[in-house]
């Protein structure tokens, strides 16, 4: 289990550095630093945690920017030097050397794209940035990567001086935190060949495990899978399994939606992703899901049992909430102002610790891959396998059973089995050709043509562009996929059908597609 957190807004462990601190303010500093959390790490040990992901430590921005906090480190000063207010170099050392002694690893937040707003370097250094105002359109590929985002100030990499200042920094955080990898911002708002470049550079320096995880914020499976081939990044984040578990799990949308991020995602290594509910950029999961205790567990069942490497922010476990920033980068609560408080506390760490463990002593879903074996509206089945070790995960999410090959899968449960233990056999899913049929097509004008997009590469990967024309033929996967028509227009606009999207699983000899 990968655990994230915020310092400042984990644990106070040293009120000797509480410089400028105002708990009562949400955009304040609240004073956690890194001795806080050296104090704390038998707590998370306990819960299954081997990897400890801390967002960003170099020194930062300390004041409000247009009302909106700078606590949370993404506003570099000095991306060489540690926060005065985390701590010391000694400091460090002692979250080191402890992490070591309990096995687990340290995950580094860097921010190569920016510095902090109005930063002395734009006008002393200014070949060092981009300088060319704010993105203004998002999608543009070129603008994202050499423009503001946000009003942060774009660093030119490819400035020979720009880029031996990042290298430097990146070695220095090497060598005194060994960590086992960086987790990278902004990922989209850098030069893949940048990234290409200084991952060669700092994987060189290591024993060769070293990895850099991106940050790809981006719904679509085919982008994100784009970008990490493209940035040579071992592992990225699964912003569409984010989505996607959000969507079935808490608003009780078809069950497609996650069987097909899942079969999308297979052609790379499961250890790739990296899963997760929530962060700092995002509602927490209660929120998210209705403040229903029951909900988070099931989508927390889920997280932990399909493939991946499970991410949960700091917490989680105590069931934070908030819809954005600040609310949803609380302070780490430690006390329970309730008996009830306290048993939904302690109730929600045994469900991470049986889950965690479940994982850890089960091969297939430790490190297995998956394939969609059963599908239906609000129900899937997924077989994880790995050499020596299978499981089938069946969630359903309505609100009656389900018997798939025999199994029956309760109602509001995520279950798994062992398929060689009770000799079942998983069902053939087939790809192939399949015929589409239209039954109510949409009125077309004079060079409009009627396309079938989604979320399968033959399918365009939901780009309207790249679908299929129908009716017609198309050579589907052996996996689940989501898909919807769509009219495209002679002027390239589209016109995409109403409602939700519909799903298969597999090629079948003929499918009828609605314009609802």
């Amino acid at each position: 289990m990968i655990y994230f957190l915020l310092v400042d807004r984990f644990a106070d462990g040293d009120p000797a550095n509480d410089l400028g601190i105002d708990r009562a303010d949400p955009q304040g500093l609240h004073g956690g630093d890194l001795a806080g959390v050296t104090a704390h790490l038998d707590e998370l040990s306990a819960l299954g945690v081997d990897t400890l992901w801390l967002g960003p430590i170099a020194d930062m921005r300390d004041t409000p920017f247009f009302g909106y906090g700078a606590f949370h480190g993404y506003w570099t000063e000095n991306l060489d030097r540690l926060e005065p207010r985390f701590g010391t170099e000694g400091d460090l050392a002692r979250l080191v050397e402890a992490l070591r002694r309990r096995k687990m690893g340290l995950v580094l937040d860097i921010v190569y794209n920016h510095v902090a707003p109005d930063h002395p370097w734009v006008s002393e250094r200014p070949d060092w940035f981009h300088r060319r105002g704010p993105v203004a359109n998002w999608v543009d590929a070129e603008e994202a990567q050499t423009h503001d985002v946000h009003g942060l100030p774009d660093l030119a990499q490819e400035n020979p001086e720009v880029y031996d200042y990042l290298r430097s920094a990146s070695f220095g955080w090497l060598h005194r935190a060994h960590p086992v990898a960086f987790r990278l911002d902004a990922v989209r708002h850098l030069d893949p060949a940048f990234l290409t470049r200084i991952g060669g550079d700092v994987r060189a320096r290591t024993s060769g495990k070293f990895q850099l995880w991106g940050e790809v914020f981006e719904g679509n499976v085919a982008t994100v899978l784009e970008t990490r081939e493209a940035a040579h990044l071992d592992a990225v984040f699964d912003f569409p399994l984010h989505y996607a578990l959000r969507e079935v799990v808490c608003d009780d949308r078809a069950a497609a939606s996650i069987a097909a991020v899942l079969d999308r995602g297979a052609a790379v290594p499961p250890e790739a992703w990296i899963t997760f509910l929530d962060n700092h950029d995002t509602s927490r999961i209660t929120t998210a899901c209705h403040d229903d205790a029951r909900r988070v567990d099931l989508a927390l069942s889920l997280l932990f049992t399909l493939r991946g490497r499970p991410m949960i922010t700091w917490g989680t476990e105590w069931g934070a909430t908030g819809a954005g920033e600040p609310d949803n980068r609380g302070d780490m609560r430690w006390t329970s102002a309730t008996a009830a408080e306290e048993a939904a506390h302690q109730a929600r760490l045994s469900h991470l610790r049986t889950l965690a463990g479940t994982r850890r002593a089960t091969p297939a879903l430790a490190k297995g891959g998956s394939r969609t074996i059963g599908l239906g509206e609000r129900w899937f089945v997924v077989e994880r396998r790995v050499e020596g070790s299978v499981r089938w995960v069946g969630f359903n999410g309505g609100a009656e059973a389900v018997v798939f090959e025999g199994v029956e899968l309760p109602p509001g449960q995520v279950k798994v089995v062992d398929p060689v233990a009770l000799d079942l056999t998983a069902p053939k899913v087939r790809a192939g050709w399949t015929t589409v049929e239209v039954p109510n097509p949409p009125a077309l004008a004079e060079g409009d043509s009627l396309r079938l997009v989604g979320s399968a590469q033959a399918l365009g990967d939901w780009d309207p562009a790249r679908g299929v024309v129908v009716p017609g033929k198309v050579k589907l996967p052996a996996g689940a996929a989501t898909f919807k028509l769509v009219v495209e227009h002679a002027d390239g606009t589209a016109t995409w059908a109403p409602g939700g999207n519909q799903w298969m699983l597999g090629a079948q000899k003929e499918v009828g597609v609605r314009w609802q």
